[in-house]
């Protein structure tokens, strides 16, 4: 079986089987609760309510898209090997990087999928907001997709880094764990490395402090780089020169750990 015409068909696979777990169909209709919610979470803000209803129904979408991306990605391969029933696949004339990145082109695909209809639903929560105001400003609508695709590239990015540690690892509860630390830490690492760099509070910054933050900054993925939820909340400029940076930044980030992933897995012992 030609490699990519193999890569594609596993994909469609996961695709069809992520959509049919029950696990992701509940957090796709809590989040479509949540999302409906967005009418009442609005209301809290007399002044503002359409910039809460965007706040709330992007932060709503990130969280469940991520959620969505660890559970599944720590189900991939952990949960097949378990079972042994990757074995059967492997067991074709298909090789073992063409079997991970099949997998990881389901993830994406479902990735996809779920950030898609999570958006609609989120479109469609803050547009009701809007139609119950007297007077509202325009919905950025270009900004909003732009948020959207930011929180796609997060959920991918993960999904790479999850499947490397899956990849490695013989149960599924160190890479849920080790796929956490990386978000957090890639979450966190442009704020602290921007606090050092300000003098951290007047103060000489440890040269063991600096080295670890600047070490930390350039190996794990800096996640805030696709965060442009801002932008749509307050209607600003559209940023292209940062998302096309994002865009680079985080496609090579991804090849790179698929990559790695490919290599590992190969000479992973699966007897």
């Amino acid at each position: 079986m030609h490699a990519l015409s193999a890569i594609w068909a596993l994909g469609r696979v996961t695709l069809k089987g992520g959509l049919r777990d029950r696990l992701i169909q509940s957090l796709l209709l809590a989040g479509l609760l949540f999302l409906l919610s967005t009418l009442v979470f609005s209301n809290f803000s007399m002044r503002q309510p359409l910039e809460v209803a965007i706040n709330y129904s992007l932060a709503t979408v990130q969280i469940l898209a991520i959620l969505i991306t660890l559970f599944l990605g720590l189900n991939l391969l952990s949960r097949e090997i378990e079972s042994r029933a990757g074995y059967l696949v492997m067991g074709q004339p298909v090789s073992r990087s063409a079997y991970l990145l099949g997998k990881y082109c389901g993830l994406a695909l479902l990735c996809l999928v779920v950030v898609g209809f999570l958006g609609l639903c989120a479109a469609g929560g803050i547009v009701l907001v809007r139609l119950g105001l007297a007077e509202a400003p325009a919905i950025a609508w270009a900004n909003f997709s732009l948020a959207l695709a930011g929180i796609l590239a997060i959920a991918l990015l993960l999904g790479a880094v999850t499947l490397l540690f899956t990849a490695l690892a013989t149960s599924a509860v160190l890479p849920f764990l080790m796929t956490i630390g990386v978000w957090f830490i890639g979450q966190s690492t442009q704020a602290v490395k921007n606090y050092l760099d300000a003098g951290l509070g007047g103060q000489e910054t440890p040269p063991l402090l600096g080295w670890l933050v600047t070490g930390s900054y350039y190996l794990f993925p800096n996640l805030s780089l696709f965060d442009f939820k801002a932008y749509a909340i307050y209607s600003l400029s559209l940023p292209l020169q940062q998302a096309a940076y994002a865009l680079a930044y985080g496609a090579l980030y991804i090849l790179l750990l698929l990559l790695l992933a490919t290599t590992l897995f190969r000479q992973r012992d699966m007897t």
